[in-house]
């Protein structure tokens, strides 16, 4: 069963929209950024938000819960600038390599693989925020993979893996990116890995359109 984001979250989504909380969104992803999960404390999200640390907490029960919010937020809008940036590309091949080059260009500029990195590992010997963990990876999971249909449309079925199993190939690099940058892995060899998995996007997607 997929995880929605309002399964994630102990409030009405639409109240994600209030001032107050698109505030307190703001600062915390601010915060998370800068100083890492980690570094960041509850009162300097409430402080930059210009809130007051009680009603932080009356929207959100806890760091853990504040940080997935964050996350799912960023996810929905890096799936919606990737959406975005090939609507006007015709054809699967052509339209679904330049989403993999949006992906990719987008993580490559921001921290969201570092932060996943101190997730993962902080989530060890927290067993609240590995709780909030698996649920975030299974709704970023989901999301990806209707991206995916989305985008590549009627000739995601063509695929020899299906849209979902393209997606998790993707997933699968993600996640070892992720894990790499934390040990601080030569870019050079991360750049490689993500070629590869390029040109085997890039086949897969040709071989489609010719079936």
């Amino acid at each position: 069963m997929s995880t929605s984001a309002a399964e994630l979250t102990s409030f009405p989504r639409s109240s994600i929209n209030s001032g107050q909380v698109s505030a307190i969104l703001a600062a915390a992803e601010s915060c998370f950024s800068r100083l890492g999960y980690a570094g960041a404390s509850m009162r300097e999200i409430a402080d930059q938000a210009r809130v007051s640390k009680s009603l932080l907490h009356y929207h959100f029960r806890s760091k853990e819960h504040l940080f997935v919010e964050v996350q799912i937020r960023a996810y929905e809008r890096l799936a919606a600038r990737v959406t975005s940036t090939v609507s006007s590309i015709q054809g699967g091949a052509e339209r679904g390599l330049a989403a993999f080059d949006a992906l990719f260009a987008a993580l490559r500029d921001g921290s969201d693989l570092t932060v996943q990195a101190e997730l993962w590992s902080a989530a060890i010997s927290n067993e609240a925020l590995r709780e909030q963990v698996v649920r975030l990876r299974e709704f970023s999971r989901e999301l990806l993979v209707g991206s995916v249909e989305r985008i590549l449309g009627a000739d995601g079925a063509k695929l020899p893996t299906g849209p979902e199993g393209a997606a998790d190939l993707v997933w699968a690099t993600l996640n070892g990116l992720a894990i790499a940058r934390s040990y601080g892995e030569p870019t050079e060899r991360m750049e490689r890995c993500i070629a590869t998995l390029r040109a085997l996007v890039g086949a897969a997607l040709a071989r489609g359109q010719r079936r």
